[in-house]
């Protein structure tokens, strides 16, 4: 068994049609640090959704507002596993996310 320092989603930006940002690999993929910023004018609303293997979509961040000009760390993320086949998805009309965290082979 391998943990690997791994950036899972080294950079995208939202739109409002719902994008996979994260998937797991390996046994299990971590997220340990999720950062979310907002270089518009105006405020913007994130959600965020787990899609599970063995069935089910699940709301993890259900319409957060991040204020115009700034980043948010949501604790919602900090320590969030995703399964082998598990997915993240964002909406976000705006915003920019990067992900950190590891993966056990």
């Amino acid at each position: 068994m391998a943990v690997t320092s791994s950036a899972i989603q080294p950079g995208i930006n939202l739109t409002a049609t719902s994008q996979t940002v994260a998937t797991g690999s390996g046994s299990s993929t971590t997220i340990t640090t999720a950062v979310v910023a907002n270089g518009t004018a105006a405020a913007i609303t994130l959600a965020v959704n787990v899609t599970r293997k063995a069935g089910g979509i699940f709301p993890v961040i259900v319409g957060r507002s991040i204020p115009a000009n700034s980043s948010a760390i949501p604790p919602e993320l900090a320590a969030f596993s995703l399964a082998a086949g598990d997915t993240l998805t964002a909406t976000g009309d705006g915003l920019a996310m990067i992900l950190n965290g590891f993966v056990v082979s």
